[in-house]
Protein backbone atom coordinates (compact mmCIF):
# COMPACT_ATOMS: atom_id res chain seq x y z
CA UNK A 1 0.00 0.00 0.00
CA UNK A 2 1.59 3.18 -0.76
CA UNK A 3 0.90 6.99 -0.38
CA UNK A 4 -1.16 8.91 -3.08
CA UNK A 5 1.66 11.14 -4.26
CA UNK A 6 4.36 7.58 -4.74
CA UNK A 7 2.00 7.14 -7.75
CA UNK A 8 3.71 9.66 -9.67
CA UNK A 9 6.43 7.75 -9.64
CA UNK A 10 5.68 4.73 -11.91
CA UNK A 11 7.79 3.73 -14.73
CA UNK A 12 7.55 5.02 -18.50
CA UNK A 13 8.04 1.82 -20.18
CA UNK A 14 5.15 0.03 -18.03
CA UNK A 15 3.00 2.99 -18.49
CA UNK A 16 3.59 2.31 -22.26
CA UNK A 17 2.88 -1.07 -22.11
CA UNK A 18 -0.53 -0.30 -20.26
CA UNK A 19 -1.54 2.32 -23.02
CA UNK A 20 -1.22 -0.01 -25.90
CA UNK A 21 -4.01 -2.09 -24.22
CA UNK A 22 -6.83 0.28 -23.80
CA UNK A 23 -7.34 3.80 -25.54
CA UNK A 24 -9.81 5.83 -23.83
CA UNK A 25 -11.36 9.58 -23.73
CA UNK A 26 -9.13 11.82 -23.31
CA UNK A 27 -6.52 9.13 -22.80
CA UNK A 28 -4.44 10.21 -25.76
CA UNK A 29 -5.46 12.52 -28.80
CA UNK A 30 -7.75 10.16 -31.35
CA UNK A 31 -9.76 10.48 -33.79
CA UNK A 32 -13.21 11.66 -33.65
CA UNK A 33 -15.80 8.68 -33.47
CA UNK A 34 -17.02 10.01 -37.37
CA UNK A 35 -13.64 9.23 -38.37
CA UNK A 36 -13.45 5.55 -37.24
CA UNK A 37 -16.45 4.81 -39.19
CA UNK A 38 -18.70 6.33 -41.29
CA UNK A 39 -22.41 6.69 -39.88
CA UNK A 40 -23.69 5.02 -42.62
CA UNK A 41 -22.45 2.04 -42.25
CA UNK A 42 -23.95 1.71 -39.01
CA UNK A 43 -26.30 -1.26 -38.77
CA UNK A 44 -29.88 -0.93 -37.59
CA UNK A 45 -29.70 -3.04 -35.03
CA UNK A 46 -26.53 -1.67 -33.60
CA UNK A 47 -26.85 1.89 -31.65
CA UNK A 48 -22.87 2.43 -31.83
CA UNK A 49 -20.64 2.80 -34.79
CA UNK A 50 -18.41 -0.37 -33.52
CA UNK A 51 -18.77 -3.70 -35.73
CA UNK A 52 -18.05 -5.68 -33.32
CA UNK A 53 -20.69 -4.53 -30.96
CA UNK A 54 -23.84 -5.28 -33.60
CA UNK A 55 -25.04 -8.93 -31.50
CA UNK A 56 -23.34 -7.82 -27.92
CA UNK A 57 -25.63 -7.55 -24.75
CA UNK A 58 -23.65 -4.33 -23.56
CA UNK A 59 -24.32 -2.58 -26.81
CA UNK A 60 -26.79 -0.20 -25.50
CA UNK A 61 -24.68 0.97 -22.97
CA UNK A 62 -21.96 1.40 -24.72
CA UNK A 63 -24.43 3.53 -26.84
CA UNK A 64 -24.84 5.70 -24.18
CA UNK A 65 -21.12 5.43 -22.95
CA UNK A 66 -19.81 6.98 -25.92
CA UNK A 67 -22.50 9.92 -25.88
CA UNK A 68 -21.48 11.17 -22.53
CA UNK A 69 -18.08 11.18 -24.15
CA UNK A 70 -16.73 9.02 -21.22
CA UNK A 71 -14.81 6.08 -23.09
CA UNK A 72 -14.28 5.78 -26.44
CA UNK A 73 -13.51 2.97 -29.13
CA UNK A 74 -9.94 2.20 -30.77
CA UNK A 75 -8.68 3.21 -33.85
CA UNK A 76 -9.27 0.15 -36.10
CA UNK A 77 -13.30 0.63 -35.34
CA UNK A 78 -13.66 -1.66 -33.08
CA UNK A 79 -14.55 -1.59 -29.54
CA UNK A 80 -13.10 -4.77 -27.96
CA UNK A 81 -15.40 -5.31 -25.05
CA UNK A 82 -14.10 -8.39 -23.96
CA UNK A 83 -10.92 -6.48 -23.26
CA UNK A 84 -10.25 -6.33 -19.38
CA UNK A 85 -10.11 -2.31 -17.83
CA UNK A 86 -7.43 -1.37 -15.30
CA UNK A 87 -8.05 0.36 -11.95
CA UNK A 88 -7.02 3.56 -13.22
CA UNK A 89 -8.81 3.25 -16.79
CA UNK A 90 -11.93 2.51 -14.50
CA UNK A 91 -11.24 5.76 -12.33
CA UNK A 92 -11.12 7.44 -15.28
CA UNK A 93 -14.19 6.84 -16.75
CA UNK A 94 -16.54 6.97 -13.56
CA UNK A 95 -14.62 10.58 -12.54
CA UNK A 96 -15.83 11.96 -16.02
CA UNK A 97 -18.97 10.16 -16.53
CA UNK A 98 -19.31 12.01 -13.02
CA UNK A 99 -18.32 14.98 -13.63
CA UNK A 100 -15.49 16.02 -11.23
CA UNK A 101 -13.64 18.55 -11.23
CA UNK A 102 -10.22 17.30 -12.51
CA UNK A 103 -7.42 19.96 -12.34
CA UNK A 104 -3.91 18.93 -13.68
CA UNK A 105 -2.03 17.49 -17.23
CA UNK A 106 -4.23 14.50 -18.06
CA UNK A 107 -1.84 13.16 -21.07
CA UNK A 108 1.98 11.74 -20.92
CA UNK A 109 3.22 9.59 -18.81
CA UNK A 110 0.91 10.52 -15.76
CA UNK A 111 -2.41 11.15 -17.11
CA UNK A 112 -4.25 9.39 -14.36
CA UNK A 113 -3.08 11.52 -11.86
CA UNK A 114 -5.78 14.07 -12.19
CA UNK A 115 -8.23 11.96 -12.04
CA UNK A 116 -7.12 9.66 -9.31
CA UNK A 117 -6.87 12.74 -6.84
CA UNK A 118 -10.19 13.80 -8.10
CA UNK A 119 -11.59 10.40 -6.97
CA UNK A 120 -9.53 10.38 -3.77
CA UNK A 121 -11.22 13.96 -2.89
CA UNK A 122 -14.57 13.03 -3.01
CA UNK A 123 -14.27 10.01 -1.41
CA UNK A 124 -14.82 7.57 -4.48
CA UNK A 125 -11.60 6.25 -3.50
CA UNK A 126 -9.25 5.56 -0.28
CA UNK A 127 -6.08 6.68 -0.57
CA UNK A 128 -4.52 3.62 1.26
CA UNK A 129 -6.06 1.13 -1.40
CA UNK A 130 -4.20 2.18 -4.21
CA UNK A 131 -1.47 -0.03 -5.24
CA UNK A 132 0.43 1.16 -8.26
CA UNK A 133 1.39 -2.02 -10.01
CA UNK A 134 -2.21 -3.27 -9.32
CA UNK A 135 -3.62 -0.08 -9.98
CA UNK A 136 -2.23 0.51 -12.98
CA UNK A 137 -1.13 -2.40 -14.84
CA UNK A 138 -3.24 -5.27 -13.96
CA UNK A 139 -7.35 -5.68 -14.56
CA UNK A 140 -9.77 -4.24 -12.14
CA UNK A 141 -11.70 -6.85 -10.04
CA UNK A 142 -15.28 -7.16 -9.68
CA UNK A 143 -15.27 -6.48 -5.77
CA UNK A 144 -12.51 -3.22 -6.61
CA UNK A 145 -14.94 -2.26 -9.13
CA UNK A 146 -18.30 -2.34 -7.24
CA UNK A 147 -16.77 -0.61 -3.79
CA UNK A 148 -15.73 2.59 -6.40
CA UNK A 149 -19.75 1.90 -7.41
CA UNK A 150 -21.40 2.05 -4.01
CA UNK A 151 -18.94 4.76 -3.20
CA UNK A 152 -19.69 6.67 -6.14
CA UNK A 153 -23.41 6.20 -5.51
CA UNK A 154 -23.46 6.96 -1.72
CA UNK A 155 -22.52 9.95 0.03
CA UNK A 156 -22.46 8.45 3.49
CA UNK A 157 -20.17 5.82 2.56
CA UNK A 158 -17.86 8.92 0.94
CA UNK A 159 -16.94 10.19 3.95
CA UNK A 160 -13.50 8.94 5.27
CA UNK A 161 -14.27 7.50 8.55
CA UNK A 162 -17.17 5.38 7.40
CA UNK A 163 -15.58 1.92 6.61
CA UNK A 164 -17.38 -0.73 4.52
CA UNK A 165 -16.37 -4.79 4.28
CA UNK A 166 -15.97 -6.13 0.90
CA UNK A 167 -19.18 -8.97 2.12
CA UNK A 168 -20.86 -5.49 2.56
CA UNK A 169 -19.84 -3.94 -0.46
CA UNK A 170 -21.15 -6.91 -2.39
CA UNK A 171 -24.47 -6.90 -0.55
CA UNK A 172 -24.53 -3.15 -0.82
CA UNK A 173 -23.89 -3.37 -4.80
CA UNK A 174 -26.44 -6.07 -5.65
CA UNK A 175 -29.24 -4.75 -3.57
CA UNK A 176 -29.26 -1.19 -5.35
CA UNK A 177 -28.62 -3.36 -8.98
CA UNK A 178 -25.13 -1.50 -9.58
CA UNK A 179 -23.81 -4.92 -9.71
CA UNK A 180 -25.66 -8.22 -11.02
CA UNK A 181 -24.49 -11.63 -10.35
CA UNK A 182 -22.79 -14.47 -13.23
CA UNK A 183 -24.60 -17.37 -14.09
CA UNK A 184 -27.03 -18.00 -11.08
CA UNK A 185 -25.98 -15.40 -9.25
CA UNK A 186 -22.39 -16.16 -8.61
CA UNK A 187 -20.56 -12.56 -7.54
CA UNK A 188 -16.96 -13.64 -8.26
CA UNK A 189 -15.82 -11.03 -6.71
CA UNK A 190 -12.02 -11.38 -7.66
CA UNK A 191 -13.02 -11.86 -11.44
CA UNK A 192 -11.54 -9.05 -14.02
CA UNK A 193 -13.99 -6.62 -15.30
CA UNK A 194 -14.35 -5.88 -18.75
CA UNK A 195 -14.99 -2.84 -21.10
CA UNK A 196 -18.42 -3.59 -21.53
CA UNK A 197 -18.94 -4.59 -18.06
CA UNK A 198 -17.22 -1.31 -16.82
CA UNK A 199 -19.57 1.06 -18.85
CA UNK A 200 -22.75 -1.04 -17.87
CA UNK A 201 -21.84 -0.33 -14.27
CA UNK A 202 -20.85 3.10 -14.49
CA UNK A 203 -24.22 4.25 -16.37
CA UNK A 204 -26.18 2.03 -13.38
CA UNK A 205 -24.21 4.55 -11.04
CA UNK A 206 -25.49 7.73 -13.20
CA UNK A 207 -29.24 6.02 -13.43
CA UNK A 208 -28.60 5.60 -9.57
CA UNK A 209 -27.33 9.37 -9.28
CA UNK A 210 -30.37 10.63 -11.13
CA UNK A 211 -32.82 8.69 -8.56
CA UNK A 212 -33.91 6.09 -10.62
CA UNK A 213 -34.78 2.35 -9.15
CA UNK A 214 -32.36 -0.34 -11.16
CA UNK A 215 -33.25 -3.83 -11.59
CA UNK A 216 -31.87 -6.03 -8.62
CA UNK A 217 -30.51 -9.64 -9.58
CA UNK A 218 -32.80 -11.48 -6.87
CA UNK A 219 -29.98 -14.66 -7.10
CA UNK A 220 -27.20 -11.95 -6.68
CA UNK A 221 -28.77 -10.34 -3.33
CA UNK A 222 -29.02 -13.97 -1.79
CA UNK A 223 -25.45 -15.28 -2.77
CA UNK A 224 -24.39 -11.41 -1.34
CA UNK A 225 -26.28 -11.81 1.66
CA UNK A 226 -25.11 -15.20 3.02
CA UNK A 227 -21.32 -14.25 2.24
CA UNK A 228 -22.15 -11.11 4.13
CA UNK A 229 -25.14 -12.58 7.21
CA UNK A 230 -24.30 -16.09 6.46
CA UNK A 231 -27.65 -16.53 6.01
CA UNK A 232 -30.43 -15.17 2.92
CA UNK A 233 -33.42 -15.11 5.40
CA UNK A 234 -34.04 -11.81 5.25
CA UNK A 235 -33.97 -10.77 1.23
CA UNK A 236 -35.50 -14.38 0.62
CA UNK A 237 -38.97 -14.27 2.75
CA UNK A 238 -40.44 -11.31 2.92
CA UNK A 239 -41.99 -11.44 6.26
CA UNK A 240 -38.32 -11.64 7.65
CA UNK A 241 -37.63 -8.47 6.40
CA UNK A 242 -39.16 -6.29 8.91
CA UNK A 243 -37.62 -4.12 11.80
CA UNK A 244 -35.21 -6.11 14.37
CA UNK A 245 -35.17 -5.10 18.09
CA UNK A 246 -32.57 -3.51 19.26
CA UNK A 247 -29.99 -5.58 20.57
CA UNK A 248 -32.06 -8.85 19.03
CA UNK A 249 -29.93 -7.98 15.18
CA UNK A 250 -28.94 -10.73 13.60
CA UNK A 251 -25.22 -11.03 13.17
CA UNK A 252 -23.10 -13.88 12.59
CA UNK A 253 -20.79 -12.94 15.75
CA UNK A 254 -24.49 -14.31 17.26
CA UNK A 255 -24.15 -17.65 15.54
CA UNK A 256 -21.79 -19.56 18.32
CA UNK A 257 -23.00 -21.06 21.58
CA UNK A 258 -21.07 -22.14 24.28
CA UNK A 259 -22.56 -23.51 26.94
CA UNK A 260 -22.08 -21.31 30.52
CA UNK A 261 -20.91 -24.82 32.00
CA UNK A 262 -18.24 -24.85 29.35
CA UNK A 263 -18.98 -28.86 28.03
CA UNK A 264 -20.40 -27.46 25.10
CA UNK A 265 -19.65 -25.41 22.31
CA UNK A 266 -20.82 -25.30 18.59
CA UNK A 267 -22.02 -23.03 15.94
CA UNK A 268 -24.41 -22.53 12.94
CA UNK A 269 -22.65 -21.92 9.72
CA UNK A 270 -25.46 -21.23 7.18
CA UNK A 271 -29.14 -20.87 7.41
CA UNK A 272 -30.08 -21.19 3.35
CA UNK A 273 -32.96 -20.38 2.04
CA UNK A 274 -34.55 -22.15 -1.27
CA UNK A 275 -37.25 -20.83 -3.30
CA UNK A 276 -39.01 -24.14 -3.84
CA UNK A 277 -41.27 -22.36 -6.83
CA UNK A 278 -38.16 -21.60 -8.48
CA UNK A 279 -36.46 -24.46 -10.38
CA UNK A 280 -33.52 -22.39 -11.09
CA UNK A 281 -32.80 -21.73 -7.57
CA UNK A 282 -28.97 -22.18 -7.37
CA UNK A 283 -29.53 -23.46 -3.79
CA UNK A 284 -31.96 -25.94 -4.88
CA UNK A 285 -28.84 -28.54 -5.01
CA UNK A 286 -28.70 -28.45 -1.38
CA UNK A 287 -31.79 -30.19 -0.52
CA UNK A 288 -30.54 -33.27 -2.49
CA UNK A 289 -33.56 -35.46 -4.07
CA UNK A 290 -36.97 -32.86 -3.45
CA UNK A 291 -39.10 -36.44 -4.03
CA UNK A 292 -37.77 -37.75 -0.65
CA UNK A 293 -38.72 -34.75 1.35
CA UNK A 294 -41.49 -34.78 3.64
CA UNK A 295 -43.05 -32.27 6.21
CA UNK A 296 -44.36 -32.78 9.50
CA UNK A 297 -47.93 -32.79 10.04
CA UNK A 298 -48.55 -33.34 14.14
CA UNK A 299 -51.69 -35.46 13.57
CA UNK A 300 -51.85 -36.28 10.33
CA UNK A 301 -52.51 -39.75 9.72
CA UNK A 302 -50.48 -41.84 7.21
CA UNK A 303 -47.47 -40.93 5.41
CA UNK A 304 -46.32 -37.70 5.73
CA UNK A 305 -47.21 -35.00 2.98
CA UNK A 306 -44.41 -34.36 0.66
CA UNK A 307 -42.80 -31.28 -0.12
CA UNK A 308 -42.61 -31.11 -3.44
CA UNK A 309 -46.98 -31.23 -3.92
CA UNK A 310 -46.72 -27.50 -1.96
CA UNK A 311 -44.12 -25.88 -4.84
CA UNK A 312 -45.20 -22.13 -3.33
CA UNK A 313 -43.04 -22.39 0.00
CA UNK A 314 -39.79 -21.71 0.94
CA UNK A 315 -37.56 -24.05 2.73
CA UNK A 316 -35.40 -23.30 5.48
CA UNK A 317 -31.58 -25.76 5.41
CA UNK A 318 -29.97 -25.13 8.53
CA UNK A 319 -26.57 -26.20 8.07
CA UNK A 320 -24.41 -26.50 11.70
CA UNK A 321 -21.29 -28.41 13.42
CA UNK A 322 -20.04 -29.31 17.01
CA UNK A 323 -16.78 -27.86 18.20
CA UNK A 324 -16.78 -30.07 21.33
CA UNK A 325 -18.94 -31.83 23.33
CA UNK A 326 -16.93 -32.44 26.90
CA UNK A 327 -19.73 -34.54 29.15
CA UNK A 328 -21.70 -37.04 26.96
CA UNK A 329 -24.25 -37.46 30.05
CA UNK A 330 -24.67 -33.90 30.17
CA UNK A 331 -25.46 -33.28 25.94
CA UNK A 332 -25.82 -35.23 23.29
CA UNK A 333 -23.37 -35.86 20.46
CA UNK A 334 -25.71 -35.41 17.55
CA UNK A 335 -23.55 -33.00 15.77
CA UNK A 336 -25.61 -29.78 15.73
CA UNK A 337 -26.75 -26.90 17.07
CA UNK A 338 -30.12 -26.43 17.98
CA UNK A 339 -31.66 -23.58 15.94
CA UNK A 340 -35.62 -22.69 16.22
CA UNK A 341 -37.80 -20.15 14.62
CA UNK A 342 -40.89 -19.05 16.84
CA UNK A 343 -44.27 -16.85 15.73
CA UNK A 344 -45.93 -18.73 13.09
CA UNK A 345 -48.97 -20.25 13.70
CA UNK A 346 -51.49 -22.11 11.72
CA UNK A 347 -55.04 -20.32 10.97
CA UNK A 348 -56.83 -23.70 10.65
CA UNK A 349 -55.01 -26.70 12.69
CA UNK A 350 -57.69 -29.72 11.48
CA UNK A 351 -56.64 -28.58 7.80
CA UNK A 352 -52.59 -28.61 8.77
CA UNK A 353 -53.70 -32.03 10.16
CA UNK A 354 -55.15 -32.91 6.74
CA UNK A 355 -52.14 -32.36 4.56
CA UNK A 356 -52.70 -28.08 3.97
CA UNK A 357 -49.40 -26.39 4.75
CA UNK A 358 -50.57 -23.29 6.43
CA UNK A 359 -47.56 -22.74 8.68
CA UNK A 360 -44.07 -23.09 9.27
CA UNK A 361 -43.17 -27.08 10.02
CA UNK A 362 -40.00 -29.00 10.10
CA UNK A 363 -39.20 -31.14 6.70
CA UNK A 364 -37.39 -34.75 6.87
CA UNK A 365 -35.97 -37.21 4.60
CA UNK A 366 -36.67 -40.79 6.69
CA UNK A 367 -37.38 -39.67 10.10
CA UNK A 368 -38.70 -36.55 11.73
CA UNK A 369 -35.06 -34.43 13.47
CA UNK A 370 -33.02 -36.09 10.83
CA UNK A 371 -32.39 -32.99 8.83
CA UNK A 372 -32.32 -29.49 10.49
CA UNK A 373 -35.01 -28.26 7.64
CA UNK A 374 -37.96 -26.34 7.91
CA UNK A 375 -40.78 -25.21 5.04
CA UNK A 376 -43.32 -22.25 5.00
CA UNK A 377 -46.01 -21.65 2.61
CA UNK A 378 -45.78 -18.29 1.33
CA UNK A 379 -48.98 -17.64 2.27
CA UNK A 380 -52.26 -18.71 4.11
CA UNK A 381 -49.90 -18.49 7.66
CA UNK A 382 -51.08 -16.68 10.67
CA UNK A 383 -48.09 -14.74 12.46
CA UNK A 384 -47.42 -12.96 16.35
CA UNK A 385 -46.48 -9.72 16.90
CA UNK A 386 -43.09 -10.26 16.19
CA UNK A 387 -40.80 -13.62 15.13
CA UNK A 388 -37.88 -14.83 17.08
CA UNK A 389 -35.28 -17.08 15.98
CA UNK A 390 -33.35 -19.07 18.42
CA UNK A 391 -30.24 -20.92 18.96
CA UNK A 392 -29.81 -24.02 21.75
CA UNK A 393 -27.32 -26.50 22.90
CA UNK A 394 -28.34 -30.82 22.72
CA UNK A 395 -28.91 -31.22 26.67
CA UNK A 396 -29.86 -34.13 28.05
CA UNK A 397 -32.26 -33.65 31.13
CA UNK A 398 -32.08 -32.27 34.27
CA UNK A 399 -29.07 -30.20 32.28
CA UNK A 400 -30.96 -26.67 30.62
CA UNK A 401 -30.54 -26.83 26.89
CA UNK A 402 -29.10 -22.78 27.06
CA UNK A 403 -31.89 -21.41 24.50
CA UNK A 404 -30.74 -17.97 23.26
CA UNK A 405 -32.78 -15.84 21.17
CA UNK A 406 -30.52 -14.22 18.66
CA UNK A 407 -32.78 -12.31 17.08
CA UNK A 408 -36.72 -10.73 17.23
CA UNK A 409 -37.67 -9.03 14.04
CA UNK A 410 -41.43 -7.21 14.56
CA UNK A 411 -44.26 -8.20 12.21
CA UNK A 412 -46.26 -4.70 10.85
CA UNK A 413 -50.37 -5.73 12.01
CA UNK A 414 -52.19 -5.86 8.36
Amino acid sequence: MISFMNILHVGRESMMKMKKKFVLAGLLAMCSLGSIIPASTQADDNPTPFADMRDHWAKQAVAKAIQKRYVDGYDDGSFRPENYVTGAEFVKMVVTATKLPVSGATSGTDWYVPYVKAAVEKGYLREDAINTDIFLNKPISRLQMAKIAVTATDPTLQQKEVNISNEGVMFTATSKGLVQGLERGELAPQGNTTRAQSVTIIERILSVNNGEKLEVDKYAVSSAELALKRTNLFSMIPVFAGKQGQGYEWSPEKLVLETADGKFKGQIDEVVVIDMADPNDPNRGLLGNINELHWFAPYHEGEMPLIKDYPDSYVILVKSHVDYVKDTNAYAENGKVGFAIYGFKSPDPDALDNGVLNTLTSVFRNKRGDMQCMILPKSGFLTQSDISITLNAPARPPVMDSTRTITSIYVPKK
